[in-house]
């Protein structure tokens, strides 16, 4: 049983309910799959992007029907030709990565066909910076402000904003920094891209999924505190972010 961080979990409860069903989508940055799958319960076919060689790896294993209806490529987005018309692109914890983030929102916009939904996670405020947004090639965190300017600049509209769990993942910050200075002996040197691509899901110990971890977090276990955190959606209070917002129709 795959054991899913906690913080994905709290993501995904606030990334889902706001998500428009369609048609077809992108996702950028899509790991392991874990949030691909469940976009396929929502969509009719998907293209799921990430640079990571596992990406196929993780595509073998999926059911026969779900794999008829992914299609998956290791491409970079700023530097291939990515194609368009996709009802919705998602992109978690992505754009802190990118140095040309509004050329990123750009190429976005253009992916969507008019009237299209894009859903982004990031993290927010400078003022949460840790050692661990160095380790994971982080270059930047976001101010609500200054990410809804250059989400409009692009020209989306209907920037949604939503600084999501609220205080829990606040708190659980304070164990990623814990993990991330145990590790930087072995992280040291590495360059940008490397840190980038052993963020995500290559963070999490292989030996908790073989424990009783997932029987403890998990969607079930972690929603009623989702729902908790929701109350304090709209005061910028977390160090993370899930926007979405619409190209014009």
């Amino acid at each position: 049983m795959k054991y899913p961080a906690p913080r994905f979990l709290f993501r995904r409860h606030e990334l889902l309910r706001r998500l428009h069903n369609g048609r077809t989508f992108m996702e950028i940055g899509a790991a392991d799959l874990t949030l691909t799958r469940e976009l396929l319960g929502r969509f009719e076919r998907g293209l799921a992007l990430d640079f990571t060689d596992d990406l196929p790896q993780s595509y073998e294993k999926l059911p026969a029907g779900e794999r008829a209806r992914l299609d998956i490529s290791n491409v970079n987005v700023m530097t291939d030709e990515v194609p368009g018309d996709f009802d919705c692109v998602v992109a978690c914890e992505v754009i802190e990565h990118i140095e040309n983030d509004a050329e990123f929102m750009r190429r976005i916009f253009a992916s969507l066909v008019p009237g299209g939904q894009a859903v982004l996670s990031m993290p927010a405020k400078a003022k949460y910076w840790t050692v661990h947004d160095e380790l994971v090639g982080h270059l930047r965190r976001y101010e609500k402000a200054d990410l809804t300017r250059m989400l409009e600049d692009a020209g989306f509209v209907d920037v949604e904003v939503t600084a999501y769990g609220y205080p829990f993942i606040n708190w659980l910050s304070r164990l990623r920094v814990w993990l991330a200075r145990r590790s930087m002996t072995d992280r040291a040197g590495w360059d940008q891209e490397k840190q980038t691509s052993m963020s995500n899901h290559r963070q999490i110990p292989a030996w908790l999924s073989g424990s009783l971890a997932p029987l403890l977090v998990n969607r079930v276990t972690v929603w009623p505190f989702a729902m908790f955190s929701r109350l304090f959606n709209r005061l910028d209070l977390s160090d993370g972010y899930v926007v979405t917002m619409r190209r014009p129709a």
